[in-house]
């Protein structure tokens, strides 16, 4: 018999001083759930620690602009052959990534739902997580099912290490050092180590450095798109190819005609464009995740989330930004320059243009194209590991992790020593306490290393980076991404789940605008999970700079995907029946606590506790899952489903 699942809710409302003595720490209350034995107690934070507006921004920014549009460049013109095609692939990796943006905010804004009773009705209340969360909605059976196989992918491939090795290289060249591969490894690892420690002993630090770096990535961008449109007149002293280059009759001369090029060019696009729904990660941290705001391209009547606003804003920047970063390419450096043998794209405009002030300009240029590179490595390091600890205690909540203590060390925060650092300025002297994941910091430093030794056995860095990039890209961004796409389009056409409804009340989105989105969204990801299994004709030509086997990617990626199954398999029919839970079932156990904010109900804090429990039903039955909610807000109980 399958699993079976129960659900309860206790409703209760409080008044506003109840509400701000809820999230204190000294409610008498708070205390007693804290001592209830084999129970996790997670505290969001409060008002002061709250992510701002700017700071989410930053968080999109960080991720969004990376080493991947310095990078990707080079990978895809090499595939593609063709100036027209990569700016053509360019423009839909940006209208992908407008739909994206559009599918994440309407999860985002739509779940989980919560019935309070003294409303009437039922509430989306926006949570860490993202995909998580969404996916959980989608695909509801088998129980646990879709959290053992996301579960799995993320923990393993959801980490830095591909930027943590792309920083050890990018800051040896600028330091003018050899490219060493022990070297490198150790850099790598010690820089994953500062982020890890940064964000575990100082959660608000983490933010400062995150905001300050995503500050000077955009001004580097912008530094280098205006570079490019300057060279038009000359100031370099070498005459712009741009008007060969843009000619209609040569802009797609000779292009590469290879389905594997063309799938290998677009997720390296979709890596580049991606970052977007890292503030999904991060939702119960925000503050205000919810108000009533006039956006003119919805109904100004509805409730809509001020990250949409904040989100689609900065979409909007950076879908312009980054088809102006490749023009910039296009404008000056010539094609026949950027298909040469071993080339470097940004490199070659950094000589074309800055390397023409001085004499030592050809050995300098590079050497600031590094740094800026190692900027922006560091500065996606350690935005990332700051909203992927947090989805790996989301996993860890979910009660699957194979050991028990294990899973509640994930799960749990941990209360920081005090850093004050706004008394050196004369602030105030009762700084609030940062509750950081520890045990999920932990996890994502471990992993990370363990990626960064494992690739290790290629010589050659840069190809461990690609590898990297490319797992992450396959697994995380793409064949996630069709999952979310396609189980939008899903709840949209099948009635019974009255997403209608739900998403009206939620996101306030129009059906026509998330159809439309969420099939742009599908078709784009689809793209690369099918064309890379079609393996490349005899007269294909692999980019400079390596070539690492053409089934490499589609086939780990799904080899990662099958191992999260197998997991669940375990987990599902083999565990309940061995050792100490034979004849039990799993139960989860949940009581949330909300307050008022901005008219919204907000999740304050959380209790989830783990029990196998006996099964009286034993025999077949046994290993039954059982899942129990209870809403914390006044003594009223109401069905929660």
């Amino acid at each position: 018999m399958g699993p079976q699942e129960k659900a309860e809710a206790n409703v209760r409302e409080l008044n506003e001083a109840s509400q701000e003595e809820l999230i204190g720490n000294d409610l008498e209350e708070l205390d007693l759930i804290r001592s209830a034995p084999g129970s996790v107690v997670l505290k969001n934070p409060k008002s002061p620690q709250r992510l701002k507006a700017f700071t989410v921004v930053c968080i999109i920014c960080n991720r969004m602009i990376g080493t991947g549009i310095f990078a990707s460049p080079t990978k895809i013109i090499q595939y593609t052959h063709s100036v027209g095609i990569t700016l053509i692939f360019w423009l839909g990796g940006a209208i992908a990534a407008m739909a994206g943006i559009l599918v994440y905010m309407e999860f985002g804004l739509t779940t989980p739902r919560y019935y309070f009773s003294t409303l009437e009705k039922k509430v989306s209340v926006p949570r860490n997580g993202g995909e998580l969360h969404y996916l959980k909605d989608i695909i509801r059976r088998p129980l646990f099912f879709l959290t053992c196989v996301y579960g799995f992918a993320f923990i393993l491939l959801g980490n830095v290490a591909a930027n943590a090795i792309s920083f050890g290289i990018r800051i040896l060249q600028a330091a003018d050092r050899p490219v060493s591969n022990f070297v490198v490894r150790g850099i790598a690892i010690a820089v994953v180590t500062f982020a890890c420690f940064m964000h575990g002993y100082w959660r608000q630090g983490g933010i400062y450095l995150s905001n300050l770096f995503a500050v000077v990535k955009v001004a580097m961008l912008l530094l280098i798109i205006v570079t490019g449109f300057i060279s038009y007149s000359g100031v370099f002293n070498r005459p712009a190819a741009g008007p060969d280059n843009f000619d209609p009759h040569t802009a797609f001369k000779n292009p590469e005609r290879d389905p594997f090029g063309f799938a290998e060019s677009f997720l390296s696009i979709l890596f580049a464009y991606g970052g977007f729904n890292q503030a999904n990660y991060v939702m119960s941290e925000v503050e205000n995740p919810r108000r009533e705001v006039n956006f003119p391209y919805y109904n100004p009547r509805n409730a809509l989330s001020i990250m949409t606003v904040q989100m689609a804003r900065f979409l909007c920047c950076c879908g312009s930004l980054c088809p102006l970063h490749i023009r910039k390419y296009c404008i000056f450096v010539p094609v026949a320059d950027q298909l040469a043998p071993k080339a470097d794209v940004a490199r070659i405009f950094f000589v074309y243009t800055f390397g023409t002030i001085s004499s030592s300009g050809d050995t300098m240029a590079p050497r600031v194209l590094s740094g800026f590179m190692a900027v922006s490595s560091l500065g996606n390091l350690i935005v990332m590991t700051y909203t992927a600890a947090r989805v790996k205690q989301e996993i860890a909540k979910e009660g699957v992790f194979p050991f028990r203590k294990l899973g509640k060390f994930v799960a749990r925060s941990y209360q920081m020593p005090d850093v004050n650092i706004k008394k050196l300025f004369g602030g105030s002297s009762d700084p609030i306490k940062d509750e950081t994941p520890i045990g999920a910091l932990i996890l994502h430093w471990s992993l990370t290393v363990l990626l960064i030794l494992a690739t290790g056995v290629q010589q050659d860095p840069v190809e461990s980076y690609r590898i990297l990039v490319s797992l992450y890209s396959y697994v995380v961004d793409a064949i996630f991404g069709v999952c979310l796409g396609g189980g939008l389009l899903f709840l949209r056409f099948y009635g019974g789940r009255k997403w209608h409804q739900k998403s009206r009340d939620g996101s306030g989105f129009r059906s026509w605008i998330s159809i439309i989105a969420a099939f742009l969204f599908t078709i784009a990801n689809a793209f690369p999970v099918i064309a890379s299994w079609i393996p490349p004709s005899r007269n294909f030509h692999p980019p400079s700079g390596g070539y690492i086997p053409w089934y490499t990617t589609p086939t780990v990626g799904w080899t990662v995907i099958a191992c999260g199954g197998i997991y669940w398999l375990i987990f599902r029919f083999v565990i309940p029946h061995t050792g100490n839970h034979r004849g039990h079932r799993l139960r989860i156990q949940r009581t949330l606590f909300f307050r008022g904010e901005a008219d919204h109900p907000v999740q304050t804090l959380e209790q989830i506790k783990w029990d196998w429990i006996t099964d009286i039903s034993s025999g077949s039955k046994a290993g039954r899952a059982e899942e129990q909610s209870r809403v914390e807000f006044n003594g009223q109980t109401s069905p929660f489903l």
